[in-house]
């Protein structure tokens, strides 16, 4: 998990965010995927748009990455 970590912050550094601002993106980021009704990463990636993230933050890798961690904790959560 703590790599699948490492490879998030760096995917997101990389495209420019600083790292205080990281921790509050990936939350948006489950907040979206909570919901239930993003299932694809044009509709995270428009969600976060409107949150005012910007254009195109999530691209392949990011976002199997964040919904891999995602899936774990409820995994853990409903076990």
């Amino acid at each position: 998990m703590e790599n699948r970590l490492s490879d998030i912050f760096l995917s997101f550094q990389t495209k420019g965010f600083m790292p205080i601002e990281i921790p509050g993106l990936i939350q948006d980021v489950y907040n979206v995927i909570g919901k239930g009704r993003y299932s694809n990463i044009t509709d995270v990636n428009q969600e976060l748009e409107d949150l005012g993230w910007g254009l195109e933050i999530m691209d392949n890798v990011t976002y199997d990455l964040i919904n891999s961690l995602f899936n774990k904790k409820w995994q853990t959560f409903l076990s």
